[in-house]
């Protein structure tokens, strides 16, 4: 703690939080490692010294108010009526220091922020030592992020103002428009348009350009040059502020941007000058809002006789992880992750070489003492239970299968060479199939089968594999820039498309190294400035292969952490995963990135909740205790090559297709229209009766031909050339549609439930699901028969009937998540085996894992049933088709990472 600190401070939310994408939940009560990010933030303030606390609330008042309140006592709140900026919320804790007759200093601060304690005392230590007035934090700008201020200085360093970014970018386009004017050189209205839609969104482009937007948005011209000096003025190009030594001092756009300061938001400020300021402060800006970074020009620019008024000082914040904000989902992860990382004392982004490698030897010493029982370091035990858990035969079992990954590696590499080590489990996907690719929610969960990688790094380009098993996925190498030199390179879609990659697809015939390309090359594609250096890689696996359990992903994401170590790449982990995810196209399938979220996010013991386009974790819930996820293998491969991947492919043009005729035959809802998954009733504010509506226009079967006519204007190439057409000649539509806005309601509800404990309804949508994929049934009596899923217009008219009856009784078994449609993934034994487990007692559901056409199922159900489930599937299904049984009885376990050795030899992870 400081020896000073100040006795308030105000704490702003009352914002809506749009960017995070929630409607039920405020941003501030997002959970940063377990706990809701204002409770965190307010016990660092607390600690820091200051004594009182006014927190202004807005939007969802009473969730924050009732968020802070199961925490912390007198607290006092602030209502902010309108979100009418950061100074207008301000403004109403301002009035509460007034009323109470506080003249005291005032720490002012976003909700969302997370500061090092350290930080606060340092930002208080400047404040009173050099006796400043108004005292704020600054550090590097955040790239091209809008949501910051650029610090200006005086060639002295004094603060001489502030400037946000979308005024800049107005100042800026201003400055173009007026400038092409004056040299004779008008611009088309197409150029003016583009101008300001590079960065301002239409509501903005409204508010900072008025009669100019309306001009070349509403009006569709271009303005004359006598209406753009107009609306235009010098002054309006460029900002205006008072020099040190009191001149006038005028600054472009492009000197503002020059500047390398960000202004981070906290301020500690002498409430004397907040009142004064707060006086000044008005909403002639871009965005029409009252900046509360205006003090910050206020206070510096203010004079008396000539000389600065008030005394304003920075500190200098060096590691941008010392202050942390959100604004999205993407950012709350990144926070989420380095919490964890710091907790752990792991490293988050990079691995410091001096404790990133080991020589081979060295890890096959501590791993034999592990095996032997001879190393009982707690931090040892303590980092692999993080990753597993307790149970000690699944951890020697990992500590052997590490020991046999290392021994092999070291007969193929010199033993005194350094390595690490990445682990990177197979996952299964409760809730959420075939949609990620279509914005859906997933809800998935990693599991005890994983692959194991040695990876020695190169100086050179060179890719060496070698895997333990060497008849299946034999010894291959290929050199990253050979590789890059023989395809096309102006873009991923276009790479991955290429007549090249379908030939080299074609020719492989699903061999293991093209998922090592996959990622390989997608990175390469995204850091295009690098020259990526290449790998030795040991890998050894215990994924079933083809089971639909994601071991071709688990391999990709495993590539991609090795690449990542290797070459010291910055990514995010929303960015790790959308690589990994855009990488697998290169194999030929055009699915999404749920299976290598789940890799690469999962929880020991929990479920995580994804959503896509943008990514974002949504949700980790607790495995619910007391049941088990049972996995049982087929025995039938799901082969991710010829008739199967078409098959896919088949299904995702289904979705494309479908939307694309929801959206011409009902364009009034075009602009709410980006992804499938917004065709719901919340986003389209209709009745979810309507949605019926609209599916019931659509062709349950359609031939390409019809297609064509349907959709006359829009490029289907791209969509046909992924696949063959259905054997008999007929997309079937309708069914796969109903399918996928049934599961995104199934996918978007299903942590929820299990939250709140309501196992058997959680069954329930399992089952829904699984019949959306099934292809046949079977009673009691073993008897198959064909299933096909309703669609039809009585179906659906029905379903309409029901909604609109106002019975409850009718109106509940007629809801979105109730409904199978037809996806027809399964195959006559999968379905069989769900039969089977469906008439096992102590079963809540069962249901399709992974993309469909062969691989496994899997059955929720009590822990104490779990013998008799085996039972079952062992006598009706493995032995009548005399196949060995294959049953895994799952957790979730940690998702991927690589380890590295501390200094005392104990074991850390990368996460």
């Amino acid at each position: 703690m400081s020896d000073y600190a100040p006795k308030f401070s105000i704490i702003l939310a009352g914002g809506a939080g749009t960017r995070m994408g929630s409607t039920s939940q405020h941003k501030v009560c997002f959970s940063i490692d377990g706990r809701p990010a204002i409770n965190r933030a307010l016990d660092i303030y607390k600690s820091s010294g200051i004594k009182h606390t006014i927190v202004v609330v807005g939007a969802m008042a009473g969730q924050v108010i009732e968020t802070i309140g199961k925490e912390h006592e007198g607290i006092i709140y602030a209502y902010q009526s309108e979100q009418l900026g950061t100074a207008h919320a301000t403004r109403q804790a301002a009035r509460i220091l007034d009323t109470l007759g506080e003249d005291e200093d005032v720490l002012i601060v976003a909700g969302d922020r997370i500061i090092e304690p350290r930080v606060l005392e340092q930002f208080f230590d400047i404040f009173y030592s050099q006796h400043a007035d108004l005292a704020l934090l600054t550090g590097t700008k955040p790239g091209e992020s809008s949501s910051f201020g650029h610090v200006l200085l005086s060639p002295e360093g004094a603060v001489i103002g502030n400037i946000e970014t979308y005024d800049l970018w107005q100042r800026h386009i201003f400055s173009v428009i007026h400038n092409s004017i004056l040299k004779g050189l008008p611009l088309s209205r197409h150029k003016i348009h583009r101008l300001i839609t590079d960065h301002f969104s239409e509501k903005k482009a409204s508010l900072a350009f008025g009669d100019l937007w309306q001009a070349v948005e509403i009006e569709k011209r271009a303005p004359s040059a006598e209406e753009i000096l107009n609306w235009i003025p010098p002054e309006k190009t460029v900002f205006k502020f008072i020099a040190q030594d009191g001149d006038p001092l005028m600054m472009t756009p492009f000197q503002v941007k020059k500047s390398s300061i960000a202004n981070k938001s906290v301020y500690l400020i002498k409430n004397a000058l907040l009142q004064y300021a707060l006086e000044r402060i008005d909403r002639d800006n871009a965005q029409k809002e009252e900046y509360l970074s205006d003090i910050i020009t206020i206070a510096a620019q203010a004079r008396h006789q000539g000389k600065p008024l008030f005394k304003v000082r920075t500190l200098w914040v060096e590691n941008p992880r010392d202050v942390m904000g959100f604004n999205n989902p993407a950012e709350l992860l990144d926070i989420e992750s380095y919490i964890q990382s710091k907790k752990k004392l792991r490293v988050e982004r990079t691995i410091p070489p001096s404790l990133a490698f080991r020589k081979i030897s060295e890890w096959q010493k501590i791993f034999q003492e592990l095996a032997q029982g001879k190393l009982v370091d707690n931090d040892i035990i303590e980092e692999l239970t993080s990753l597993y858990n307790t149970d000690p035969d699944l951890l020697q079992e990992r500590i052997q299968a590490y020991l046999i990954t290392l021994d092999y590696a070291a007969s193929l590499i010199n033993p005194d060479e350094n390595v690490f080590l990445i682990h990177s489990p197979g996952r299964v996907n409760l809730m959420g199939r075939h949609i990620d690719h279509q914005g859906g929610s997933c809800n998935l969960m990693t599991i005890r089968r994983e692959n194991l990688a040695v990876v020695h790094p190169r100086q050179d380009d060179h890719i060496h594999l070698y895997n333990l098993n060497r008849k299946q996925f034999p010894e291959r190498q290929f050199s990253i820039g050979e590789l890059v030199r023989e395809l096309p390179w102006e873009d991923w879609i276009s790479l991955v498309n290429s007549e090249e990659v379908s030939r080299m697809v074609l020719n492989t015939h699903g061999d293991w190294a093209q998922y090592v390309k996959a990622a390989v090359l997608r990175l390469q594609k995204n850091f295009s400035d690098l020259k990526l250096c290449g790998m030795d890689m040991v890998v050894n696996g215990n994924i079933p292969l083809a089971a639909g359990l994601s071991s071709s992903s688990s391999l990709v994401v495993s590539t991609a952490e090795a690449m990542v170590a290797v070459n010291q790449l910055d990514t995010s982990p929303s960015q790790f995963v959308d690589l990994c995810g855009e990488g697998e196209w290169f194999v030929g399938t055009r699915g999404g990135s749920a299976d290598h979220a789940a890799i690469k996010l999962g929880q020991k013991d929990h479920i995580v909740k994804v959503g896509f386009f943008d990514f974002k974790v949504e949700d980790f819930v607790p495995f619910p205790v007391g049941y088990v996820l049972a996995v049982f293998d087929s025995g039938i491969a799901a082969q991710k090559t010829t008739n199967a991947r078409n098959q896919f492919n088949q299904r995702v043009a289904c979705y494309r297709i479908g939307f694309m005729l929801i959206k011409k035959l009902f364009p009034q809802y075009t602009s709410l229209l980006h992804h499938l998954r917004d065709i719901n009733a919340h986003t389209l504010s209709i009745p979810q009766s309507w949605i019926y509506k609209m599916l019931i226009r659509l062709p349950e079967q359609i031939t390409r031909k019809d297609i064509e006519t349907m959709l006359p204007d829009e490029d289907l190439g791209a969509i046909f050339s992924s696949h063959h057409p259905p054997a008999d000649g007929l997309y079937p539509i309708r069914g796969v549609l109903l399918y996928g806005l049934a599961e995104c309601e199934r996918g978007r509800i299903f942590a929820d439930l299990l939250k709140s404990n309501h196992i058997e309804e959680i069954g329930r949508l399992m089952n829904v699901s699984h019949n959306g994929d099934r292809v046949a049934q079977f009673d009691a009596s073993e008897r198959q028969t064909p299933y096909h899923s309703p669609t039809s217009n009585a179906y659906l008219l029905d379903l309409i009937e029901h909604l609109e009856s106002g019975d409850p009784t009718r109106t509940t078994g007629a809801q979105l998540q109730w409904q199978a449609g037809s996806y027809r993934c399964s195959l006559p034994e999968i379905d069989h085996m769900v039969d089977i487990s469906l008439r096992t007692p102590g079963v809540i559901g069962a249901q399709l894992a992974g993309a469909g056409l062969g691989g496994c199922m899997m059955v929720l159900l009590h822990k104490n049933h779990a013998q008799d489930l085996s039972d079952h599937l062992t006598h009706q299904y493995y032995q009548m088709h005399n196949l060995p049984p294959s049953i895994m009885f799952c957790q979730p376990i940690a998702g991927s990472g690589v380890l590295f050795m501390d200094k005392t030899n104990g074991i850390r992870e990368k996460r």
